[in-house]
């Protein structure tokens, strides 16, 4: 199974607040797991560190995922942008479009470490917290 994180998934499993479901949180510390981020979330997390609304900063993020061999960074490409969903929040999109396109595409088994309801709603999406 592939696990695409989403931002606040990932912020909040790099802080180890204890905000991440326990469903999810099995699966970010399962060392078989292959995790997908995508590139967007890197841009939603630069934003929130600019901001000073996350306690990680940019530079610690980037360390965790490239020392995790599990971890892969998926770029936002044409691929991504035909699978993805039209939702209110674009980024959203986004993010469930390289879930699609992992599906889609590539014929692995997803799912989205989310607690976004917008994502969640979606039925073609399959969605851990």
């Amino acid at each position: 199974m592939t696990a695409i994180v989403d931002t606040h998934t990932l912020i909040w499993f790099l802080e180890g607040q204890g905000k991440v479901g326990a469903e999810a949180l099995k699966i970010l510390r399962d060392p078989s797991q292959r995790l997908v981020i995508p590139s967007i979330v890197l841009a939603e997390v630069k934003y929130l560190v600019a901001k000073g609304r996350v306690s990680v900063t940019m530079d610690e993020v980037i360390k965790a995922i490239e020392d995790d061999p599990r971890c892969v960074i998926y770029p936002l490409d044409s691929h991504v942008i035909h699978a993805m969903p039209i939702i209110a929040d674009i980024h959203d999109g986004i993010i469930c479009g390289t879930a699609l396109l992992y599906r889609d595409l590539l014929g692995e088994s997803v799912k989205i470490l989310t607690r976004d309801g917008q994502i969640r709603k979606l039925s073609k999406i399959i969605t851990v917290w």
